[in-house]
């Protein structure tokens, strides 16, 4: 008997009591397309169209498959794991952001001189001379409809 075959049978002996049934749906989208970590590119663009065509059928679907929605759900993850470790965001500081945020919005110095403490307030933070303060930020959060966390 093959150590893997032990282990499965030990496996099954060792949950027999076990309340947990797996739909026959998530082993059927499993042989389609196993779960398993993603390490290339092409692997990670398969599970991506394998994603969209889930999100799809789910959307237009209305039978609320529970093998369907916890395949998405793992799949999703370790879509997530792959682009999370090849994908690693550039940390921006509050500064940036606040220009990026700017310039999608039209607004010039003057149109945050309130919020900020000023035109020439503005300009120094803008320039990187200064800090963005724990107020400054509460009050472009506010503002903006953000998270604080995005000029931190």
């Amino acid at each position: 008997m093959s150590t893997a075959k032990k282990l499965i049978d030990t496996l099954k002996e060792d949950l027999k009591d076990s309340k947990q049934r797996v739909s026959p749906t998530y082993i059927k989208l499993v042989e389609v397309f196993p779960l398993q970590p993603i390490f290339s590119k092409k692997q990670h663009e398969m599970a991506l169209k394998v994603l969209e065509k889930l999100i799809t059928y789910t959307n237009e679907d209305k039978s609320n498959d529970e093998g369907v929605k916890i395949y998405l759900k793992t799949l999703s993850q370790l879509v997530s794991d792959y682009e999370e470790k090849q994908f690693k965001a550039s940390e921006v500081s509050g500064s940036k952001m606040l220009a990026y945020i700017m310039e999608l919005q039209g607004l010039n110095q003057k149109d945050l001189s309130k919020e900020l403490g000023g035109q020439s307030v503005v300009s120094k933070i803008l320039k990187g001379e200064r800090e963005l303060n724990l107020r400054q930020i509460k009050s472009l959060a506010k503002r903006f409809k953000v998270s604080p966390e995005v000029f931190i």
